[in-house]
């Protein structure tokens, strides 16, 4: 039995290592082998990568790439090169906190031979405060499967997800990952495979997601945000291609990435955006609302640093 374990990686030679240990530390009945792709480092990532394959030459496996290839297109190339039965993943900023994690989901996989991919339960791990806070994995129950992922009713953790290699193998088209540069690598594929399988949810909390001040999905200007929102529109349209059900809605979509936009105005504590956005927005919420006058502003950041302490 051959489990694979894919780490896109880039930069964060800081959190790698941890990412690294959790997943050598697992106790499981199995092989493993580590997919590590980093995506041109410009830190030391890839000298502490190099020193990991010193120590595990017949576990870790790494791919170099000479250019930037992004986050889908990362992951799509190292998933092409798996030889396990099984397929993990964990990123460079994520690390398994249970020990038996491999175990628990190989066990449920072989014991249901029907399961194509399976999750658990997860932390939230916040790096800023050091804060960390158990996740229950959900699906909406309410909404058609591909519908739940589509309007985003799924609270889910990739580190923990357990793929049936020849499933993944078959049903995404990893080549298009590759070909389009795809931004997001988790919600595309999981918004694909999920017209043709169910998803498997385990009560047990086995990874940690780690929750960055700064990161590509999390960025700090309006400028990166809007950048990547224009990536993932991309993903979004490829789907809505490849699924006619699934109906774009760009009048929604636009609608969405103001709402981003005055979220990361009102973590900025800038009126002057907070407005803009909220007058394109126009509509009752009371974040919206609060964003209208400065007084009202200042009463709602105020508001939402007393709920955090």
């Amino acid at each position: 039995m051959l489990i694979s374990v894919v780490v896109p990686s880039y930069n964060r030679a800081d959190t790698v290592r941890e990412t690294l240990d959790s997943i050598l530390a697992q106790e499981v009945d199995a092989d493993l082998e580590i997919i590590i792709g980093d995506d041109c480092s410009t830190d030391n990532a890839r000298e502490v990568l190099l020193g990991y394959q010193e120590r595990y030459p017949d576990i870790i496996r790494l791919i170099f790439h000479e250019q930037n290839m992004g986050l889908g297109a990362n992951w799509a190339t190292c998933i092409k090169a798996c030889k396990g039965k099984y397929i993990c993943n964990c990123d460079n900023d994520d690390y398994w906190h249970n020990p038996h994690k491999l175990q628990l989901q190989l066990d449920y996989m072989e014991t249901h031979p029907e399961s194509n991919i399976c999750l658990t339960n997860f932390r939230m791990h916040n790096r800023s405060t050091n804060d960390i806070k158990e996740e229950s994995s959900w699906i909406d129950p309410q909404m058609p499967l591909q519908q739940a992922f589509f309007k985003g009713h799924t609270s889910l953790c990739n580190a923990t997800v357990m793929y049936r290699t020849d499933f993944i193998m078959n049903r995404l088209p990893l080549d298009d990952f590759i070909k389009y540069r795809f931004y997001l690598q988790d919600w595309t594929a999981w918004l694909i495979l999920s017209a043709y399988t169910n998803f498997d949810l385990l009560p047990d909390s086995t990874a940690t997601f780690g929750v960055e001040t700064v990161s590509i999905t999390r960025p700090d200007t309006y400028e990166r945000l809007q950048d990547r929102m224009e990536k993932e529109l991309g993903c979004y349209k490829y789907c809505c291609n490849m699924f006619p059900q699934l109906e774009f809605d760009e009048k929604g979509w636009y609608s969405y990435v103001d709402g981003l936009l005055l979220a990361l105005a009102c973590r900025k504590g800038d009126y002057r955006r907070a407005k803009q956005y909220a007058r394109r927005l126009n509509n009752h919420s009371w974040k919206v609302r609060s964003a209208k006058t400065w007084l009202t502003f200042q009463l709602y950041l105020m508001i939402n640093r007393l709920r955090r302490k």
